[in-house]
Protein backbone atom coordinates (compact mmCIF):
# COMPACT_ATOMS: atom_id res chain seq x y z
CA UNK A 1 0.00 0.00 0.00
CA UNK A 2 1.53 3.56 -0.55
CA UNK A 3 1.20 6.40 1.49
CA UNK A 4 -1.84 7.58 0.09
CA UNK A 5 -3.51 4.78 1.02
CA UNK A 6 -1.87 4.37 3.98
CA UNK A 7 -2.70 8.03 4.65
CA UNK A 8 -6.88 7.02 3.66
CA UNK A 9 -6.94 3.67 5.99
CA UNK A 10 -5.60 5.68 9.19
CA UNK A 11 -7.97 8.25 8.24
CA UNK A 12 -10.98 5.59 8.22
CA UNK A 13 -9.76 4.36 11.43
CA UNK A 14 -9.15 7.56 13.60
CA UNK A 15 -12.70 8.23 12.33
CA UNK A 16 -13.81 5.16 13.90
CA UNK A 17 -12.07 5.78 16.87
CA UNK A 18 -13.68 9.05 17.43
CA UNK A 19 -16.96 8.08 17.14
CA UNK A 20 -16.20 5.26 19.75
CA UNK A 21 -14.88 7.94 22.03
CA UNK A 22 -17.88 9.95 21.68
CA UNK A 23 -20.50 6.99 21.98
CA UNK A 24 -18.58 6.08 25.60
CA UNK A 25 -19.66 6.62 28.85
CA UNK A 26 -16.84 8.76 29.25
CA UNK A 27 -15.02 10.39 26.53
CA UNK A 28 -13.11 12.67 28.42
CA UNK A 29 -11.45 9.44 30.38
CA UNK A 30 -11.55 7.50 27.29
CA UNK A 31 -9.55 10.54 25.54
CA UNK A 32 -7.03 10.23 28.82
CA UNK A 33 -6.76 6.76 28.39
CA UNK A 34 -5.64 6.33 24.82
CA UNK A 35 -2.88 8.88 25.42
CA UNK A 36 -1.79 7.38 27.95
CA UNK A 37 -1.48 4.28 25.87
CA UNK A 38 -0.04 6.03 22.93
CA UNK A 39 2.39 8.24 24.89
CA UNK A 40 3.38 4.24 26.46
CA UNK A 41 3.13 2.77 22.86
CA UNK A 42 1.23 -0.14 24.63
CA UNK A 43 -1.27 -1.84 22.22
CA UNK A 44 -3.69 -1.77 25.52
CA UNK A 45 -5.63 1.06 27.61
CA UNK A 46 -5.36 1.36 30.88
CA UNK A 47 -7.97 0.31 33.44
CA UNK A 48 -11.16 2.33 33.25
CA UNK A 49 -11.32 5.27 35.99
CA UNK A 50 -7.68 6.34 35.40
CA UNK A 51 -7.33 9.93 36.27
CA UNK A 52 -4.65 11.67 35.00
CA UNK A 53 -3.66 15.47 35.93
CA UNK A 54 -1.77 17.34 33.58
CA UNK A 55 -1.79 14.49 31.34
CA UNK A 56 1.11 12.88 33.29
CA UNK A 57 0.07 12.24 37.09
CA UNK A 58 -2.32 9.36 37.32
CA UNK A 59 -4.20 9.74 40.70
CA UNK A 60 -4.00 6.64 42.96
CA UNK A 61 -5.59 7.11 46.09
CA UNK A 62 -7.16 10.17 48.31
CA UNK A 63 -5.04 10.34 51.46
CA UNK A 64 -6.90 12.96 53.41
CA UNK A 65 -9.96 15.17 53.08
CA UNK A 66 -11.19 17.56 55.16
CA UNK A 67 -13.57 20.55 54.82
CA UNK A 68 -11.24 22.46 52.93
CA UNK A 69 -8.02 20.36 52.04
CA UNK A 70 -7.30 17.31 50.11
CA UNK A 71 -4.08 14.97 49.70
CA UNK A 72 -3.67 12.87 46.79
CA UNK A 73 -1.28 9.97 46.07
CA UNK A 74 -0.50 10.33 42.76
CA UNK A 75 2.25 8.62 40.38
CA UNK A 76 4.29 10.51 37.52
CA UNK A 77 3.60 7.53 34.86
CA UNK A 78 6.28 7.99 32.97
CA UNK A 79 9.02 7.86 35.48
CA UNK A 80 6.53 5.82 38.25
CA UNK A 81 7.37 7.98 40.77
CA UNK A 82 5.30 8.85 43.34
CA UNK A 83 4.19 12.37 44.98
CA UNK A 84 1.72 14.07 46.56
CA UNK A 85 -1.19 17.19 45.68
CA UNK A 86 -2.60 18.89 48.02
CA UNK A 87 -5.41 20.68 46.64
CA UNK A 88 -9.23 21.53 47.78
CA UNK A 89 -12.43 18.96 48.14
CA UNK A 90 -14.28 18.96 44.83
CA UNK A 91 -17.40 19.83 46.51
CA UNK A 92 -14.91 23.76 47.37
CA UNK A 93 -14.25 23.94 43.12
CA UNK A 94 -15.84 27.56 43.21
CA UNK A 95 -14.46 28.59 46.66
CA UNK A 96 -12.21 31.85 45.47
CA UNK A 97 -10.66 32.24 48.93
CA UNK A 98 -9.61 28.72 49.35
CA UNK A 99 -8.09 28.35 45.64
CA UNK A 100 -6.64 32.24 46.56
CA UNK A 101 -5.45 30.26 49.33
CA UNK A 102 -3.53 27.91 47.94
CA UNK A 103 -1.78 29.54 45.03
CA UNK A 104 -0.34 31.63 47.52
CA UNK A 105 0.55 29.05 49.27
CA UNK A 106 1.99 27.64 46.24
CA UNK A 107 4.06 30.89 45.54
CA UNK A 108 5.78 30.79 48.90
CA UNK A 109 6.63 27.26 48.49
CA UNK A 110 8.31 27.66 44.99
CA UNK A 111 10.25 30.41 46.41
CA UNK A 112 11.74 28.04 48.79
CA UNK A 113 14.48 25.70 49.02
CA UNK A 114 16.37 24.19 51.68
CA UNK A 115 17.58 20.51 52.65
CA UNK A 116 15.15 20.59 55.81
CA UNK A 117 12.28 22.49 54.40
CA UNK A 118 9.38 20.30 52.27
CA UNK A 119 9.40 21.25 48.30
CA UNK A 120 7.00 22.57 46.67
CA UNK A 121 7.32 21.28 43.05
CA UNK A 122 4.75 22.80 41.13
CA UNK A 123 1.58 24.08 40.80
CA UNK A 124 -0.89 22.43 38.48
CA UNK A 125 -4.38 22.48 37.87
CA UNK A 126 -6.63 19.56 37.89
CA UNK A 127 -9.11 18.68 35.17
CA UNK A 128 -11.88 20.14 36.85
CA UNK A 129 -9.88 23.69 37.44
CA UNK A 130 -8.87 23.08 41.02
CA UNK A 131 -5.05 24.26 42.02
CA UNK A 132 -3.09 21.48 43.36
CA UNK A 133 0.52 21.78 44.74
CA UNK A 134 2.87 19.20 44.07
CA UNK A 135 5.29 18.24 45.98
CA UNK A 136 7.71 15.01 47.07
CA UNK A 137 6.56 12.04 48.38
CA UNK A 138 6.61 12.29 51.82
CA UNK A 139 4.18 10.00 53.48
CA UNK A 140 5.79 9.52 57.44
CA UNK A 141 4.55 12.68 59.93
CA UNK A 142 6.24 13.46 62.91
CA UNK A 143 3.02 12.73 64.45
CA UNK A 144 2.58 9.70 63.55
CA UNK A 145 5.99 8.53 64.07
CA UNK A 146 5.30 9.81 67.80
CA UNK A 147 2.60 6.73 67.83
CA UNK A 148 4.60 3.72 66.99
CA UNK A 149 7.75 5.09 69.33
CA UNK A 150 9.62 8.01 71.78
CA UNK A 151 12.00 9.43 70.90
CA UNK A 152 15.48 9.02 72.29
CA UNK A 153 17.17 12.81 73.89
CA UNK A 154 19.78 12.62 71.63
CA UNK A 155 16.85 12.47 68.46
CA UNK A 156 15.12 14.94 70.13
CA UNK A 157 18.49 17.52 69.87
CA UNK A 158 19.00 16.50 66.03
CA UNK A 159 15.31 16.71 65.18
CA UNK A 160 15.29 20.30 67.03
CA UNK A 161 18.65 21.43 64.88
CA UNK A 162 16.56 20.58 61.71
CA UNK A 163 13.41 22.57 62.72
CA UNK A 164 15.52 25.53 63.67
CA UNK A 165 17.97 25.16 60.34
CA UNK A 166 14.94 25.35 58.57
CA UNK A 167 13.38 27.99 60.73
CA UNK A 168 16.41 30.41 60.34
CA UNK A 169 15.87 29.92 56.15
CA UNK A 170 12.69 31.09 56.54
CA UNK A 171 12.81 33.51 58.70
CA UNK A 172 15.74 35.21 56.61
CA UNK A 173 13.68 34.98 53.53
CA UNK A 174 10.90 37.16 55.47
CA UNK A 175 8.20 34.57 56.78
CA UNK A 176 7.14 33.26 59.79
CA UNK A 177 5.89 29.94 59.24
CA UNK A 178 2.83 30.12 62.02
CA UNK A 179 2.39 26.62 62.15
CA UNK A 180 5.19 24.37 63.32
CA UNK A 181 3.73 21.52 64.77
CA UNK A 182 4.36 17.21 64.79
CA UNK A 183 2.14 16.92 62.02
CA UNK A 184 3.65 19.39 59.69
CA UNK A 185 7.23 18.06 59.85
CA UNK A 186 7.69 15.24 57.41
CA UNK A 187 9.99 12.81 56.12
CA UNK A 188 10.26 10.00 53.11
CA UNK A 189 10.33 7.25 55.64
CA UNK A 190 10.70 6.52 59.16
CA UNK A 191 14.35 8.56 59.37
CA UNK A 192 14.64 11.69 61.81
CA UNK A 193 17.68 12.38 59.64
CA UNK A 194 15.45 13.52 56.47
CA UNK A 195 12.41 15.10 58.76
CA UNK A 196 11.47 18.24 56.61
CA UNK A 197 9.27 21.01 58.13
CA UNK A 198 6.50 21.78 55.31
CA UNK A 199 2.76 23.05 54.96
CA UNK A 200 2.69 26.87 54.28
CA UNK A 201 -0.78 27.32 54.46
CA UNK A 202 -1.00 29.90 57.03
CA UNK A 203 2.67 31.29 56.77
CA UNK A 204 2.42 35.18 56.55
CA UNK A 205 5.53 37.93 55.83
CA UNK A 206 6.57 39.23 59.26
CA UNK A 207 4.30 41.75 59.90
CA UNK A 208 1.33 40.50 58.76
CA UNK A 209 -1.68 38.89 60.68
CA UNK A 210 -3.90 36.43 59.52
CA UNK A 211 -7.00 38.83 59.76
CA UNK A 212 -5.27 39.92 56.36
CA UNK A 213 -6.07 36.76 54.79
CA UNK A 214 -9.45 36.53 55.82
CA UNK A 215 -8.56 34.42 58.86
CA UNK A 216 -10.16 35.37 62.04
CA UNK A 217 -8.20 32.56 64.13
CA UNK A 218 -4.86 30.33 62.57
CA UNK A 219 -2.95 27.95 64.40
CA UNK A 220 -2.55 25.23 66.46
CA UNK A 221 -3.99 25.86 70.11
CA UNK A 222 -1.06 23.08 71.21
CA UNK A 223 2.00 24.36 69.85
CA UNK A 224 0.99 28.17 68.65
CA UNK A 225 2.14 31.31 70.82
CA UNK A 226 -0.52 32.64 72.98
CA UNK A 227 0.37 36.55 70.91
CA UNK A 228 -0.45 34.57 67.97
CA UNK A 229 -3.75 33.26 68.96
CA UNK A 230 -4.77 36.64 69.96
CA UNK A 231 -4.32 38.31 66.20
CA UNK A 232 -0.79 39.72 66.76
CA UNK A 233 1.42 40.27 63.96
CA UNK A 234 4.09 37.72 62.81
CA UNK A 235 7.42 37.75 64.25
CA UNK A 236 10.02 34.89 64.30
CA UNK A 237 9.37 34.45 68.32
CA UNK A 238 6.25 33.32 67.62
CA UNK A 239 7.89 30.14 65.59
CA UNK A 240 10.37 30.02 68.69
CA UNK A 241 7.59 29.27 70.88
CA UNK A 242 6.22 26.74 68.36
CA UNK A 243 9.45 24.61 68.75
CA UNK A 244 9.48 24.65 72.51
CA UNK A 245 5.91 23.34 72.38
CA UNK A 246 7.25 20.78 70.09
CA UNK A 247 10.15 19.80 72.66
CA UNK A 248 7.91 19.61 75.60
CA UNK A 249 5.81 17.11 73.57
CA UNK A 250 9.25 15.35 72.49
CA UNK A 251 10.20 15.41 76.23
CA UNK A 252 6.72 14.36 77.63
CA UNK A 253 8.27 10.48 78.32
CA UNK A 254 11.75 11.81 79.66
CA UNK A 255 12.97 12.68 82.62
CA UNK A 256 14.01 16.16 83.45
CA UNK A 257 17.44 15.50 84.38
CA UNK A 258 18.19 13.37 81.38
CA UNK A 259 19.15 16.08 79.36
CA UNK A 260 19.09 19.30 81.37
CA UNK A 261 20.11 21.08 77.91
CA UNK A 262 16.84 20.52 76.35
CA UNK A 263 14.67 21.48 79.80
CA UNK A 264 16.64 24.85 79.59
CA UNK A 265 15.55 25.14 76.06
CA UNK A 266 11.90 24.18 75.96
CA UNK A 267 10.95 26.40 79.56
CA UNK A 268 13.15 29.50 78.00
CA UNK A 269 11.80 28.83 74.57
CA UNK A 270 8.06 28.48 75.78
CA UNK A 271 8.19 31.81 78.14
CA UNK A 272 4.75 33.74 78.04
CA UNK A 273 6.65 36.78 77.52
CA UNK A 274 7.64 36.79 73.82
CA UNK A 275 10.12 38.99 75.03
CA UNK A 276 12.26 36.33 76.92
CA UNK A 277 12.33 34.06 74.37
CA UNK A 278 15.27 33.61 72.20
CA UNK A 279 14.39 36.31 69.54
CA UNK A 280 15.72 34.18 66.12
CA UNK A 281 16.07 30.39 65.57
CA UNK A 282 19.70 31.07 65.58
CA UNK A 283 19.81 32.35 69.10
CA UNK A 284 17.47 28.92 70.13
CA UNK A 285 20.25 26.84 68.22
CA UNK A 286 22.64 28.56 70.73
CA UNK A 287 20.83 26.88 73.73
CA UNK A 288 20.76 23.71 71.85
CA UNK A 289 24.47 23.80 70.68
CA UNK A 290 25.41 24.17 74.64
CA UNK A 291 25.29 20.56 74.95
CA UNK A 292 27.71 19.90 71.70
Amino acid sequence: MNDAGNDRDVSERFSQLLTAIRASHDPQDMTDRIRDALDRRTERLSDGGAVFIEGSFAVDDVLYESGTTQILRVTQRDLGDCFAIKTMPPGKRDDQLLAQRLRREAKIGLGLRHPAVQETSALLRLRDGRPGLLQPWAPVSLASLLKTRNLRPEEILGLLHTILQALSFLHGAGYVHCDVTAGNIMMPEEDLAKARLGDFGITLRTGERHRDLGLAIAGSPEFSAPEQLAGAPAHPVQDIYAVGRLATRLMADQRSDNCPVLTVFRDTCTHENAAQRPQSADEALNLLNDDR
